[in-house]
């Protein structure tokens, strides 16, 4: 009898399925959360970079980037000054259908600060000279990236992304702010 229990439980089983969950087809969709670190900025500009990415939608997502220099190691860039910190909230969308590569456009908008070398003129009695002058800054920038992220075994993800931003606020400040990086991370 109990055999023939089992036997009839066997045969009858696949016509008893539950109701198909999207994320099962695929497991990333059901993993809402990533955290990322740039590999690219730590082992060229000794600049630690964390990411925190949300993704509300199958192509839409929200984040924010955080960088942090060291203080001791001297990174001034002519183009862009010296920055010491910049926080980037952005948005994401996503233009492939794929969720394991895909193609991306974001907005961003940064908080940064830092020094900035100018050169100004000064003017010593009656006579003028020209000499650089080091500003501190803080300002606000927004702009545009584009990039590309694939995904290895449904979790780790490896992005590729470029973009430039500008400068609002302070005029000591650099007029142009890059964002590009190499990040992977884990999805959760």
């Amino acid at each position: 009898m109990k055999t023939r229990f089992c036997l009839l439980l066997l045969f009858i089983s696949p016509f008893f399925q539950a109701q198909e969950l999207d994320g099962l087809k695929n497991p990333i969709l059901n993993r809402k959360n990533e955290l990322r670190i740039d590999f690219g900025k730590i082992t060229l500009d000794s600049k630690l970079q964390l990411t925190y990415e949300y993704f509300i939608k199958n192509r839409l997502s929200v984040g924010v980037s955080a960088m942090f220099i060291n203080d001791q190691e001297k990174t001034y860039n002519s183009f862009q000054g010296e920055r010491k910190y910049q926080i980037d909230p952005y948005v994401r969308y996503s233009f492939s259908n794929n969720n394991r590569s895909l193609f991306y456009s974001e907005f961003f908008n940064s908080i940064n600060g830092g020094s900035n070398d100018k050169i100004a003129r000064l003017n010593n009695l009656n006579y003028g000279y020209y000499d650089r002058i080091e500003y501190q800054y803080t300002d606000v920038a927004i702009g545009s990236s584009i990039g590309y992220k694939v995904y290895i075994a449904h979790r780790f993800p490896i992005n590729l992304n470029l973009g430039l931003g500008f400068n609002l606020f302070n005029n000591s400040s650099p007029a142009v702010l890059s964002r590009a990086g190499f990040s992977t991370g884990y999805r959760f």
